[in-house]
């Protein structure tokens, strides 16, 4: 994934301070509060929110006697900035020991930091190097080692490794960038949240698929989504479980789907399901095993296989499996492609375990067929994976709900055809 959320330039991130001056005006009521909380003058303060209310095309305030009341629009962007203010204040707290986050101390370094502090100091921990996050913002080498060194003197921490050609996030930089990251997909989801009440059928999600994943169903879903909003954009990226848990983490992406772990993921990680989708032998349509009646435990080690690779739950059931027949079977070809193992199934004899949905949902047609085989680890759930705390714009929750009325949808027709053969 070649770009990460939050480092857009979008008006600078709307400015931090812009956005700390529009929740102080929210908490106090007032701008001359504001203003003397955070030790600026009334006008610079008044200047800020108009800015701030250029920036995301709307009033924010209603201003009057009394002091300034929140619009609608107003109170839309307030739940995203106090999230985005819960964020870094936590992430503050963990760096600098306060138990409290609501401290002065802690509310003191939040301030402090700045927009290109932020925007550099995701980019080193995302892209591994100083090197190489200067390359990703467009900016010198020397800018992003100065930003570095002001980050860490704000919040009094280390957060670099400091090597002699070389400077890159040690755990706790990279911890602290994921919260920061966090923090900033709040802005980015505020502007979707605006966008929605103004009644623009938009909005963007970014999807996390595991490779051995139908297509076709999130195809769907997707189709189904953009039937109800026509200007959504939605981004899709294919990778290992650990690579997509890691982006969803930083909040690069939304949702992930796929198939679930076990023991299923907790805390800062939610896993929904979908439908069981359990695992079956695989052939194509004419191989020799298919409509035998009885398959014999030799039969199945008479054939070449194809296998995902190492660490994924499918390879782990078809090891179990084969270390019970009375002979180790070739395997010819390890792959995380879904379609590389269809392709090697339709033109070859080789067999692998699939998943019914990946039968149903084949390429070319329907040309692989289950085996009448009992498969003792068979056990296997799709679904779709968050973060706890995530808050969905309006647009990301509908793709949810599409999501899971397409896989109802599924099942039942699926249902259906099953009695209709029986």
């Amino acid at each position: 994934m070649s770009t990460v959320k939050g480092l857009e330039r979008d008006d600078d991130l709307a400015r931090l301070r812009r956005l700390f001056l529009f929740d102080a005006v929210c908490e106090t009521g007032g701008i001359g509060l504001a203003a003397a909380r955070a030790g600026r003058t009334q006008p610079a303060v008044s200047l800020a929110i108009g800015k701030l209310e250029s920036s995301f095309g709307g009033a924010l305030f209603e201003r009057g006697y009394g002091g300034s009341e929140l619009t609608a629009e107003g109170v839309i962007l307030h739940r995203r900035v106090r999230r985005m203010l819960d964020q870094m204040e936590r992430a503050v707290a963990d760096l600098t020991g306060d138990a409290d986050v609501r401290t002065a101390h802690v509310g003191t370094i939040c301030r402090h930091l700045t927009d290109s502090q932020v925007r550099c100091h995701i980019a080193i921990a995302h892209c591994g190097s100083a090197a190489e996050a200067a390359q990703q913002l467009g900016i010198s080498q020397p800018a992003v080692h100065r930003a570095a060194r002001q980050i860490e003197q704000t919040v009094g921490a280390t957060l670099y490794r400091r090597r002699v050609h070389s400077v890159s996030a040690n755990a706790a930089g990279i911890e602290f960038a994921r919260c920061l990251s966090l923090a900033m997909y709040e802005i980015a989801q505020a502007r979707e949240d605006l966008a929605h009440a103004r009644g623009q059928l938009t909005g963007k999600i970014s999807l996390g698929v595991l490779p051995m994943l139908a297509p076709r169903l999130v195809a769907r879903a997707i189709e189904r989504l953009r039937r109800q909003y026509p200007d959504a954009k939605v981004t899709v990226d294919e990778g290992s479980h650990s690579q997509l848990l890691r982006e969803l983490r930083f909040g690069n992406i939304d949702v992930i789907i796929g198939a679930l772990r076990e023991p299923r993921l907790t805390g800062s990680i939610q896993e929904h399901a979908l439908f069981a989708d359990p695992y079956v032998v695989a052939v194509r349509k004419g191989h020799r095993l298919a409509g035998k009646a009885r398959i014999a435990a030799r039969d199945l080690a008479s054939f070449d296989w194809v296998v995902p690779q190492r660490n994924l739950p499918r390879r782990a059931a078809i090891d179990s499996m084969l270390a019970r027949l009375p002979g180790k079977p070739p395997l010819v070809v390890e792959t995380s492609s879904l379609a590389m193992m269809m392709a090697m199934l339709v033109e070859s004899d080789c067999i692998t375990l699939l998943s019914r949905s990946q039968i149903r949902e084949a390429y070319p047609g329907s040309e692989m067929v289950a085996l009448e085989l009992e498969t003792p680890e068979a056990s296997r759930v799709v679904g779709y994976t968050l973060r706890t705390d995530w808050l969905g714009t309006p647009m990301q929750q509908a793709f949810i709900e599409q999501l899971v009325q397409e896989c109802r949808a599924t099942q039942h027709g699926q249902h259906n055809r099953d009695e209709h053969k029986a």
